[in-house]
């Protein structure tokens, strides 16, 4: 055979080695930090951990994905998991920052995700296998389906997987078959993701519409109008519904019968997930400012103004809120006073929630950096 010939060979081995390897993550090898399975945290999206990560923090480590990193991100066990807009999974061992899987999803499409014992649930925004199981440790879909294109984040709780699609319905899923249970039609577009509490489901959508419905039926329970769109999802705690609108009002609604306790006439309007510990209830606006509110009675402790849009989710970590801001900065502020910890600029617009696992604060950024954040003084982009 001549050295040409078997080049080419080699290269086809390679090649061959390349495409057949796959995703694959040990789980269970870390207890350091607590899970963060889905957006929000747990089902009711709170958003809360009762862990403070006290800045200042460095830059522990920065990674460079394949492409923009989605909405949100999972962390299990010590390992990060995120999805791209370029329709890729991969996984980050959180202590050292190094990908130790990656894999191709089902077309190039962005993609949301929730883990549940074992699995990862995907949603992607389009195409005809919107809806999959994904089993990580052995690298394949376990089943797939058309659920419609989907623009939210799915949920995993009380033995069914939720999902509302965007052309306007909220779904029930066997965690195991992927066989649909129940389908609820609304009127109109949904972005808002589901969330869950008592049995009770609960969606926002386009028409400014909050559906509360029957977890295993799917039946309608109650519903509230807004008076704008409702694209952030509702954050249910303490019997009670915490949600924004795009007519800058911001709602405590009650969970059992979809009553006002109180609303909020904020500057601007709001698209992104709340957060509450319980005492007190955080959004951000499209002005550039962070709300803290009294969740019991709705009035003002105090806000702040980041320099552009704050287009996440807050995260409250203990007596700490962290946020981050299309002026390319994540914040840290004081719970009980609003005052100003630590910021962080990176290297492009943020869009992408951040989570916690033991001391690390970990988060995203165009155009497709993921960071991880803690308390040892090491190298890295510096901390302003």
């Amino acid at each position: 055979m001549s050295t040409t010939s078997t080049f080419l060979l080699l290269l086809l081995v390679l090649a061959a080695g390349a495409c057949s390897k796959k995703f694959n993550v040990k789980l269970g090898q870390s207890n350091l930090g607590t899970n963060w399975t889905l957006f929000g945290g747990r089902p009711t999206r709170t958003n809360f951990r009762d862990h403070s990560i006290t800045p200042p923090l460095s830059n522990i480590w920065t990674h460079k994905a394949s492409s923009a990193v989605g909405p949100s991100l999972v962390v299990v066990d010590g390992i990060l998991i995120l999805t791209t807009l370029d329709g890729r999974i991969e996984a980050i061992d959180i202590e050292s920052g190094e990908r130790v899987s990656n894999a191709k999803l089902n077309g190039p499409y962005e993609s949301t995700s929730a883990y549940f014992d074992g699995f990862l649930y995907i949603a992607q925004r389009y195409g005809d296998k919107t809806l999959a199981k994904y089993d990580l440790t052995a690298g394949k879909y376990l089943w797939t389906t058309d659920a419609g294109d989907i623009a939210s984040e799915p949920l995993v709780g009380e033995g069914g997987l939720y999902i509302s699609a965007q052309y306007g319905h909220i779904d029930r899923y066997d965690l195991e078959t992927g066989k649909r249970v129940w389908r609820y039609d609304t009127d109109n577009q949904i972005r808002s993701s589901p969330a869950l509490s008592q049995s009770l489901v609960v969606v926002g959508s386009d028409d400014g519409t909050v559906y509360a419905l029957n977890a295993k039926k799917g039946s309608l329970v109650w519903e509230h109008k807004a008076r704008g769109s409702v694209f952030a999802t509702p954050v249910l705690d303490a019997g009670n519904v915490f949600v924004g609108s795009v007519d800058s009002v911001f709602y405590s609604l009650t969970l059992r019968n979809g009553g006002v306790n109180w609303d909020f006439k904020a500057d601007a309007p709001i698209y992104q997930t709340a957060a509450t510990d319980g005492r007190s209830v955080l959004f951000g606006t499209t002005d550039g400012l962070l709300y803290c509110l009294n969740a019991a009675t709705g009035k003002l402790k105090w806000r702040f103004g980041a320099q552009s849009v704050v287009s996440t989710a807050p995260l409250i970590c203990g007596n700490l809120v962290y946020f981050g801001s299309l002026d390319q900065k994540y914040y840290c502020l004081e719970l009980d006073t609003g005052r100003d910890l630590w910021s962080f600029t990176t290297r492009g617009r943020i869009r992408t929630s951040l989570v916690t696992w033991g001391d690390y604060v970990l988060g995203a950024s165009e155009d497709r950096y993921v960071y991880a954040f803690g308390r040892p003084p090491m190298s890295g982009a510096e901390s302003e």
